[in-house]
């Protein structure tokens, strides 16, 4: 197997080779109409297939399970979105359909598969065939193949076929060969050669790691230790060939107002192109330049004394419909910003005059003004204010002189976050002119008089 990408998972995905298949449709003949309906549903979803025999069906083995269940949450633990299908269910978990005929042989799956794919549509079939009635020829897998080939031309659908090298017998060592090993050889070449099917091969026989004596119940069947290790086989060498992954990039952590650009060039596919989505799941709602491409881009928003967090979601999807999803968070730290404090426009007042020294403009842009305090810091002459603690606050413009004067007042806010500022503002106190003083004595009335002025 030529393992060519690795994934961020550090689980390495294969390439795979393009094969096919036909089919053949029997049995299965007392089949609700509901069940045929609801399976029609299903085929917008990523429908999957467990076929084969009793070693997909796990009947009467550990928990009934077979390497199904594992698979399911190996899937679903990496995000994955899968429905499996069948008409046979087993096992102990919510997925449990399957298509796994104790005792059956590759030519009777071969004889009944196009009528399990009628039934229960499938984009991926999981083939683990041949155990039964075992030989070399593989003319019988070739049949499976071309009755699902059959199925595709009959309704314009394509199935990818993941293809077992199967297990062997209680007892064999690897890579000794065997009747089974043959077998697995000849299969394998008969479905390199399909190069217009969608086939991915998988060497269960000897790539999953089983031990042919501590990993089996019996001389044919696998126990549950024996199960997981071809679950985790199935679903490295063979569904991540085919899958595509979603990479939402590293966590951020950025400030208020910072431009952020969201990462999904982890992202990849095996075998075509993806379309992205960004979806924003949690945190303060933002605005993405273009949640369909690659790198999005939103400005960071406001957020509380405590931070906020943002998490978006990206969903991949391949030209299969396959689809997969990951999330990345995006923490926010609270940018603190100063208030802003406005003693208002400076003043001109006559002495004796009620002066308002007005600071309501004053505010705070990211929380509240806590508190206020008004200072005399200028003027030869100290005034007494009546409410030096409030935004608002009054004096009676003092007795400055003939020449006048200045008195300078300081603003000083604090907000909730300990931040203080500071504005000043001149009030200029102008004196009283005096009364001018009136002439004596007799005549004249403030009229001018020109004359001589003799000894």
């Amino acid at each position: 197997m030529d393992w060519a990408t690795q994934r961020t998972s550090s689980i390495a995905r294969p390439h795979f080779t393009r094969h096919g298949s036909d089919m053949k449709a029997i049995r299965l003949l007392v089949i609700l109409f509901t069940t045929l309906v609801a399976a029609q549903s299903l085929w917008a979803q990523v429908t999957l297939m467990p076929l084969g025999d009793s070693i997909t069906s796990g009947d009467n083995y550990g928990d009934n399970n077979a390497f199904r269940r594992v698979l399911w949450e190996l899937l679903t633990g990496s995000g994955y979105d899968f429905d499996f299908v069948g008409s046979l269910q087993d096992g102990n978990f919510i997925e449990r359909q399957h298509e796994g005929h104790n005792g059956w042989t590759d030519a009777q799956i071969a004889a009944d598969v196009y009528t399990f794919l009628e039934v229960n549509p499938a984009k991926i079939v999981l083939l683990h065939i041949g155990t039964n009635g075992l030989n070399t020829n593989p003319a019988d897998v070739e049949r499976i193949l071309d009755e699902i080939d059959r199925w595709e031309n009959d309704n314009t659908e394509t199935v990818i076929v993941i293809l077992a090298r199967i297990i062997n017998r209680q007892g064999h060592v690897c890579p000794n060969p065997s009747t089974t090993t043959t077998f697995n050889n000849n299969v394998a070449a008969m479905a390199s050669a399909r190069i217009n099917d969608r086939i991915v091969i998988v060497d269960i026989e000897c790539g999953a790691g089983l031990d042919y004596q501590a990993d089996m119940a019996d001389l044919l069947h696998p126990n549950i230790t024996g199960f997981s290790k071809m679950a985790h086989n199935w679903y490295a060498e063979g569904l991540l060939a085919v899958l595509p992954w979603a990479e939402a990039g590293a966590d951020q952590r950025v400030a208020e107002n910072e431009v952020v650009v969201l990462d999904g060039t982890g992202s990849a596919d095996p075998d075509g192109e993806l379309q992205y989505l960004w979806e924003q799941l949690e945190g303060t709602s933002v605005t993405l330049s273009d949640p369909t491409s690659l790198e999005p881009v939103f400005v960071a928003p406001a957020v509380g004394s405590d931070g906020g967090t943002l998490v978006f979601q990206l969903t991949v999807t391949d030209s299969d419909g396959f689809t997969h999803n990951d999330t990345v968070n995006i923490d926010i730290d609270d940018v603190l910003i100063t208030p802003v404090a406005d003693a208002g426009l400076d003043q001109r007042a006559a002495e004796g005059d009620i002066v308002t020294l007005d600071g309501s403009d004053s505010y705070d842009p990211d929380g509240t003004i806590t508190n206020v305090q008004w200072q005399q810091v200028g003027g030869s002459v100290q005034v007494s204010l009546a409410t030096a603690n409030l935004l608002s606050t009054e004096f009676t413009a003092p007795a400055v002189g003939g020449g006048g004067g200045v008195l300078t007042f300081k603003l000083t806010i604090k907000d909730n976050d300990g931040l203080v500022s500071e504005d000043y503002v001149y009030v200029t106190i102008d004196p009283i002119d005096p009364v001018p003083p009136t002439g004596g004595g007799g005549g004249g009335g403030g009229g001018c008089f020109i004359g001589t002025i003799s000894d």
